[in-house]
Parts: structure tokens; C-alpha cells; sequence
């Protein structure tokens, strides 16, 4: 009797574990962060990958906080936690049914896809020197927003990520501008060899995409923006689209290179923008937004307002800035 006793207890204590709503796993957090859709818009999610096989990872957004986890950008880190399963009465609408709690931290490393955000320039295409008098395609990575774009030479363009892992990456076909441009570029040749990137790795400032059998393909060399950045300041228009300013209220172009932004007047309203990519020669301008008020002179200010939008590369000095379009046609001047 007694055996049968402590059988019962120990079938007992088995059905309890098997019911009960906590289990711990082990996962891998990436070392950036990417929007998603958690129901109710946009917000961030943190990247997970469970499991230690590199050769065959499988990350997937969070649509959760984990309590006690410190994320650290550009670092990768293998964690144990905590599940417990929420009541769905309990919980908004929106938030997630599961609460993951830290219990430890096991293991910390570089995340090598970190290391690919950011301005990118062409070193070379199939193994092939470049012509380095013509325009060099660009490169940027946005792992917010998983996407990459940049100029092809002659044609903005940009493509999804559809797949990033430690080796491999996975692209959509990139969406380009549909402009037919005068200088002489590698544009068609460049897009071809983009579109069979299957992989990267990166040495040093050197970015190299090659495709599914491995051979390299693309080259690039990373381009950092200067702390001390030469467009830094305020600048004001001397011409918009070929006009000369001679209005009372001068345009002006801001930059704040902490947040990325560029703001100031355009000869009447007080506008916005957010500078989507810069390297040293281009820049592109995105979600530009503006008061509007109505002024006597309105010919310049909405001159200033297109001319925004086209805006592709720049050329600067301590004295003048000028900003251009994909065709390289002079949009504004500035001094200051």
C-alpha cells in the first residue's frame, strides 16, 4: 500500500509539472533592433534566434519585452529565460500572451550583422578595377527598416531584406527610379550583380557580397561621416532652381547630424526632414514636412519644396554648399 502511495504522489507531482505554465528556454538576442507590426502600429522588436546551429539560423521579431534583459546594440547575446504562459484575460489586446523573464546570461558576441549598418561605396564589380571617373554606386543598410538602398550610379533604388543571418542575406529585387541619365555608369551591370548576392562577410572596412556558389562579386569600401562634418551649420540660399533669393525671408538649412536631421525656413514656412543617407558625396532627404503658412512670395518657398525632394548628391566648402539632382543639375546654392 504504501508503494502504491508513493506512485500516486509521484503521478501526481508529474501531471502538476506537465500542466504548469512556466518553462525556461534558450535563445539568441541579435545586436539590433527592426520595426514590426505588434496590432495596434508600428513599434520595435527585438531579433531571436533559438538554437546554437549558425549554419542554419532562423531569427524571428519578439513581439515582447524580456524583463531583466539589458540589450546592448551590436552585440549578440545567448540568454536563458523564463516562460510563462498569460492568461488571455489578463492581457491587452495587443500585448503578447507570453512574459519572458531573464534568469541568465549566458554567452555575449559581436553581431557581425551590425557591422553592415551604414554608408557603403563601390571598390569593385566581378573582380574588375573601376573607372573611378564616373559615379560610383552607393550602399546602406537600414536594419531598422531591413531594407538597403542607394544610387546605382545614375538611379536611386532600394530593395527588402527579406532574410540576414551571421553569413547569408537574402534581398528582394530592388525598385529603382526610372531616370535616363547623360553620364557614363555601370548601373545595369551593378543591379545584374546585385541581385545574385547570396552572402557577405566584412574584413576590416571592406564589404564583400558574393553569390549562391560563393564567388564574390561586389566589393565595398564602408564610408563614415565625419564627426566634424563640413556641411555642419547653418546654411542660407543664394539660388533655388536657377533663382536668385531676393526675398525678405531667406531660406535656411540646418543640420543635426546627432539626430540626422535637417530643418530651417524656405522662405516662408518653417519645414523638417530627415536625412535617410549620407556619405561624402550623397545625400538623400526623406519625410519632409512643413508649417503652412501662406506668404505674398510663394514662388521660392515651393521652388524650395521640390527642390528637397530631388535632392541626390552635394558638393561643399567652407564657404558654399550646392545640392544636386540624379543628373547632377544644380537644385540649390548656399552660403554661409
Amino acid at each position: 500500500m504504501r508503494f502504491k502511495s508513493v506512485l500516486t504522489i509521484i503521478a501526481g507531482l508529474v501531471i502538476l509539472q506537465s500542466c504548469s505554465t512556466t518553462k525556461n528556454d534558450v535563445l539568441w538576442v541579435g545586436g539590433f533592433k527592426t520595426e514590426c507590426d505588434s496590432g495596434a502600429g508600428k513599434t520595435e522588436c527585438l531579433k531571436v534566434f533559438n538554437g546554437d546551429n549558425f549554419e542554419n539560423e532562423q531569427w524571428e521579431n519578439l513581439h515582447a519585452n524580456i524583463e531583466g534583459f539589458d540589450f546592448e546594440e551590436g552585440y549578440m547575446k545567448r540568454i536563458e529565460v523564463q516562460k510563462n504562459k498569460l492568461d488571455s484575460k489578463d492581457t491587452a489586446e495587443n500585448d503578447s500572451l507570453v512574459k519572458y523573464t531573464l534568469i541568465k546570461e549566458l554567452e555575449k558576441k559581436k553581431d557581425p550583422r551590425f557591422e553592415l549598418k551604414g554608408n557603403w561605396v563601390l571598390a569593385s564589380i566581378n573582380g574588375a578595377n573601376l573607372n573611378r571617373m564616373i559615379v560610383l554606386p552607393t550602399l546602406n543598410f537600414n536594419l531598422e527598416e531591413m531594407t538597403i538602398l542607394g544610387n546605382g550610379g545614375c538611379n536611386l533604388y532600394s530593395a527588402s531584406i527579406e532574410e540576414l543571418t551571421s553569413k547569408n542575406i537574402q534581398i528582394t529585387q530592388a525598385l529603382a527610379t526610372l531616370k535616363e541619365c547623360e553620364n557614363e555608369n555601370i548601373e545595369q551591370e551593378y543591379q545584374k550583380a546585385l541581385s545574385e548576392i547570396k552572402g557577405y562577410s566584412i574584413d576590416k572596412d571592406i564589404l564583400s557580397l558574393s553569390d549562391g556558389e560563393g564567388n564574390i562579386v561586389l566589393t565595398f569600401v564602408k564610408v563614415e561621416v565625419p564627426k566634424s562634418n563640413p556641411l555642419a551649420g547653418e546654411w542660407k540660399a543664394m539660388r533655388v532652381k536657377g533663382k536668385t533669393v531676393d526675398i525678405e525671408i531667406i531660406p535656411t538649412m540646418i543640420f543635426d547630424f546627432d539626430k540626422m536631421t535637417v530643418n530651417g525656413r524656405d522662405g516662408c514656412n518653417y519645414y523638417y526632414a530627415s536625412i535617410k543617407s549620407l556619405t561624402d558625396s550623397d545625400i538623400i532627404f526623406e519625410n519632409a514636412a512643413s508649417t503652412q503658412t501662406s506668404c505674398v512670395e510663394m514662388e521660392i518657398p515651393d521652388l524650395f519644396s521640390k527642390a528637397l525632394n530631388e535632392v541626390v548628391t552635394y558638393h561643399v566648402s567652407d564657404q558654399e554648399l550646392i545640392l544636386l539632382d540624379d543628373q547632377g543639375n544644380e537644385l540649390m546654392v548656399f552660403s554661409k
